[in-house]
């Protein structure tokens, strides 16, 4: 059994994920004891426009915490946004949901041997981070405007980015979120043309030992949850995420 704090810290990590990416971005954000808000107001459903749920709720702390969820979001620009639980919430419980993996991997070990023709290189200008932001607008079908998903104001020690590119074409790209104990990773896409050389799971790499000395911690698609399994990543929980209309 995973220890609670471990479980509370890694579900701070993606909460702060989001919402550090809205803040850098200049869009709105809020966080209560119970619930992190953070809405880069893409018209698609997808984790950016997120509310996460920080700590396990009393009889009663629900209803509260879905009004503010729907007040925060109500009114704004953009399309649906995801509620992420990893406890139950029984008023959502009639209600079509999906189980998403909370991963974590213990800290070292050196990652696999990337491609030969893959040149891996950290976000440090402006070239490189439209790069990174058009494969994951892609990947995503996030449908944002340029500029919209990822500025170099979103770049420091704490919130990092990498690009892979072959032949000088960027084919891949990953995220790093470093707090709360853990590297969190996040955001890792492959261009569909470019999958299955083994492009994403180096750039996966690249982001999880970006600190070798801390834990990894991600939240797995079903494409993605046995490459993070090879990587040494293991499930300890599993968040549930409803989609909700603004």
């Amino acid at each position: 059994m995973t220890d609670p704090d471990v479980l509370s810290r890694a579900v701070a990590n993606c909460a702060g994920a989001y919402r550090t990416w809205a803040e850098r971005l200049g869009k709105r954000w809020r966080v209560w004891d119970d619930i992190s808000c953070a809405d880069l107001e893409l018209p698609v459903v997808l984790p950016p426009n997120n509310a996460t749920v920080l700590r396990q709720l009393a009889p009663g702390e629900t209803d509260g915490l879905l009004e503010r969820a729907t007040e925060f979001f109500e009114g704004r620009p953009g399309g649906p946004y995801e509620l992420w639980s990893l406890w139950p919430i029984p008023e959502l419980s009639g209600i079509q949901a999906w189980p998403v993996p909370c991963m974590i991997r213990e800290p070292g070990g050196v990652g696999r041997q990337k491609p030969t023709e893959l040149q891996i290189d950290e976000v440090d200008d402006t070239t490189s981070i439209r790069e990174a932001e058009a494969l994951i607008d892609e990947v995503f079908e996030a449908r944002s405007e340029p500029g919209s998903l990822l500025s170099l104001g979103c770049l420091d020690e704490r919130f990092r980015v990498w690009v892979g590119r072959v032949e000088g074409r960027a084919v891949a790209t990953a995220t790093a979120y470093i707090a709360d104990g853990f590297v969190g990773v996040y955001a890792v896409a492959t261009a569909p043309h470019a999958r299955g050389q083994g492009y994403g799971e180096s750039l996966a790499w690249a982001a999880t030992i970006c600190r070798p000395e801390l834990p990894a911690t991600l939240q797995a698609s079903s494409m993605g949850r046995p490459l993070y399994e090879r990587m040494g990543y293991r499930t300890v929980a599993e968040f549930t995420v409803w989609d909700r209309d603004r």
